[in-house]
């Protein structure tokens, strides 16, 4: 039980999931741009948007309003979107198997109440991701054109959903930067550790080079939509 619970394992494996989960978000990054919807006029929205909406009805206006819009502006949105939601069943294992490799691999550095406490935060991803797969599964089957608002039951559980989610993972990520970096201001490290360190800064370097150049590709022009409205 202990071995199954405790996993210690090389940094390498972090930096090679957190390389690809970069490389993941990317391109959703990158297909997020034809992320629009009409609602009084052409405007843009986020996944954010859906998975957090502030009541049913708005969560309905967005997806409604993809329908809306002209039918190329349509078709690219929705295929955007459908793509960007199912690429996530891709991109949460990797999110959260990165921040799983992370808090594991601090808690084998760790006594007593650090050592259970960050493996548990570790394997708290695994209800994080069964989470996100819920909520992604509920988003999918909301896109539709005659979509209608759900109850304010259902709506109330998605959002604790959400926010319980997000809650286990940022607690993951805060608690274990504050741990690392109290590490690094106390020398308490090993170091052959600098070599994963220095990849993961050049992974994020290089994606953020990327990313800079592809949101300089070519974006919609909103001015041909600007007369349109509802």
């Amino acid at each position: 039980m202990k071995s199954f619970f405790y996993i210690d394992v090389s940094w390498i494996y972090f930096c090679i999931s957190f390389g690809a989960m970069l490389l993941v978000a990317l391109y959703m990054n990158y297909q997020s741009r034809y992320y629009y919807t009409l609602h009084v006029f052409v405007r843009k929205f986020t996944l954010v948007d859906l998975q957090s909406p502030a009541s049913p009805l708005e969560l309905a206006t967005y997806i409604k309003g993809i329908y809306l819009l002209p039918p190329e502006l349509s078709g690219k949105s929705l295929q955007a979107l459908k793509s960007n939601l199912r690429i996530e069943f891709l991109f949460m294992p990797l999110a959260f198997g990165t921040i799983f490799l992370f808090c594991m691999q601090i808690s084998m550095k760790l006594t007593s109440v650090g050592h259970w406490g960050f493996a548990i935060l570790a394997w708290s991803q695994v209800v994080a991701w069964i989470l996100g797969m819920f909520e992604n599964v509920y988003l999918l089957n909301k896109i539709q054109p005659d979509v209608q608002p759900s109850s304010f039951s259902v709506h109330k559980m998605m959002a604790r959903i959400d926010i319980l989610k997000w809650a286990i993972l940022l607690f993951a990520v805060v608690s274990g930067l504050s741990v690392s970096c109290y590490f690094w201001l106390t020398g308490r490290y090993h170091y052959d550790s600098v070599q994963y360190l220095m990849l993961f800064i050049a992974e994020a370097a290089v994606v953020l080079v990327f990313k800079k150049i592809a949101d300089k590709t070519p974006k919609v022009n909103l001015d041909i939509y600007k007369e349109v409205s509802n």
